[in-house]
């Protein structure tokens, strides 16, 4: 006969997992959801470290983090450079002790339509979307099979089953994402990893190439999401008891067409 569990018990607060202390690298920490979840973890505890390919938005996020209470380090790199992402993780040791938790959010829309797109672009937008993914998650893997444990979350996007037209290769990148990141968990959660993918619908971020009236339009006509949105679900996933791993979300506008 197996015991019976109060919801009480199972709703203890010491059964959820806190990110209070816990290292964590968020890729493309310096704009949209990567910026929100970053300011999110940081107010809760944790140990952030961030990077983006541009300067001024690097400063601007780690001050806004920093006027809030609290405080996150990074740095300018690429991810889609093996230079750049040996050193983020060289930075990461020295400034936040490690990689207890790696949010691979980075991404970029560069190619647009692939009958218009360059070969650099592909490659690039390749590389940044996808290699980077990979590169990143080996190099936590590494840490977090030695510390026992870890948790990665991939931001994937809904785009990876709605296949919209002409966007092959940023739609090609985030279905690769999602097979990787099922592929990932049958190894992962054997050393005690756990693996996430959150796949998001319209977000308001730099990738929709919308103004902020026309973003503010559509977030008030709930077709559209705020990156806090998309942040608060990381943190959902993060905090549950070790014993559970949250496979999948997808998160889309309450109204939101396809």
């Amino acid at each position: 006969m197996v015991a019976s569990t109060s919801i009480g018990r199972i709703d203890a607060p010491e059964d959820a997992t806190s990110v209070a202390g816990k290292a964590v690298i968020v890729t493309g920490g310096t704009t949209g959801i990567g910026r929100a979840v970053a300011r999110m973890l940081a107010l809760k505890g944790a140990k952030v470290f961030i990077f983006g390919r541009h300067e001024d938005e690097l400063r601007e996020a780690l001050s806004e983090i920093s006027q809030l209470g609290t405080q996150a380090h990074g740095i300018v790199a690429d991810q889609s450079r093996r230079e750049d992402i040996e050193r983020i993780f060289h930075e990461t040791g020295n400034q936040v002790g490690g990689c207890d938790i790696l949010i691979n959010n980075a991404a970029v829309s560069d190619a647009g339509a692939l009958s218009d797109a360059k070969f650099d672009d592909i490659a690039y937008t390749v590389n940044a979307n996808l290699v980077g993914y990979l590169a990143c998650t080996h190099e936590a893997l590494v840490r977090m099979n030695k510390n026992g444990g870890g948790h990665i979350v991939n931001v994937g996007s809904m785009s990876a089953d709605l296949r919209e037209e002409e966007g092959e290769v940023y739609v090609a990148t985030k279905a690769a994402i999602q097979a990787f990141t099922e592929s990932l968990r049958k190894t992962a959660n054997k050393n005690n990893i756990r693996v996430t993918l959150i796949e998001p619908g319209a977000v308001a971020t730099p990738l929709q190439e919308k103004t902020e009236a026309q973003e503010r339009r559509k977030i008030e006509n709930e077709e559209m999401l705020t990156p806090d949105d998309i942040a608060r679900c990381v943190l959902f996933a993060l905090t549950q008891p070790n014993r559970v791993d949250i496979v999948t979300m997808q998160v889309r506008p309450l109204k939101q067409i396809i």
